[in-house]
């Protein structure tokens, strides 16, 4: 089956500075502002991985088959009457979902996002309903946080010892490098906690998988 999908998938990188070029292979309409997005629309059979990194650029997808949508520190995207096989979002904000066909989805740190009239599989929609995937991230941030500091205080006790070797410098800087880390994870998701969480409505919930030759098919 996935040689089968793979060998009608094509994959685009979504960013301001490969705008021009996407627009001029597909024949793209608009010009990526608020009163003229750019719209991507109905590539037939073709299933694409899409792969989209842009904050000042409006984008609309529609009616697509698309085997993986990976959405990272992005606003202003609509994306409707699509299938998508594989969605991510990490740190996006102001996205909108409508009329699309889910199969697997995640999110990071995102909010103030619309979803509307989607559907989902089953063992899906309570994960990314209740956003499963950020809470155990955050997590596990935090037992590394820990790890982190427990570790400073050891190779910092070295140092004040004067127990002082290869390794235990080593072990230091990694453990202050681990702690800087994922304080600034923790704020990414303080900020983040400052917008209005995503809205959810209508969601329908799919009871199993079919797949055809050109792509995936839910229903």
């Amino acid at each position: 089956m996935l040689e089968k999908l793979n060998k009608k998938r094509i994959k685009y990188v979504l960013r301001r500075e490969t705008l021009e070029n996407l627009k001029k292979t597909l024949g793209l309409k608009g010009e990526g502002t608020e009163d003229s997005p750019v719209i991507i629309d109905d590539l037939g059979d073709v299933c694409v991985g899409i792969s989209i990194k842009a904050n000042e650029i409006y984008v609309v997808f529609k009616n697509l088959n698309i085997s993986r949508l990976l959405i990272i520190n992005s606003q202003n995207i609509v994306i409707e009457n699509c299938f998508i096989g594989d969605l991510e979002m990490v740190r996006c904000r102001n996205l909108t979902f409508r009329n699309n066909s889910i199969t697997t989805a995640q999110q990071l740190l995102c909010r103030s996002c619309f979803f509307e009239n989607n559907s989902v599989l089953q063992k899906q929609y309570t994960k990314f309903i209740n956003n499963t995937y950020e809470r155990r991230s955050f997590v596990a941030i935090w037992i590394f946080l820990v790890v982190g500091t427990l570790y400073t205080y050891v190779g910092v006790s070295a140092l004040l010892a004067l127990y002082v070797n290869f390794d235990s410098i080593i072990i230091l800087l990694s453990s202050i490098l681990l702690s800087i880390a994922m304080i600034y994870m923790l704020t990414l998701r303080y900020q983040a906690d400052k917008r209005p969480p995503n809205k959810y409505l209508n969601f329908a919930i799919q009871e199993k998988e079919a797949f055809s030759n050109a792509f995936i098919k839910v229903v």
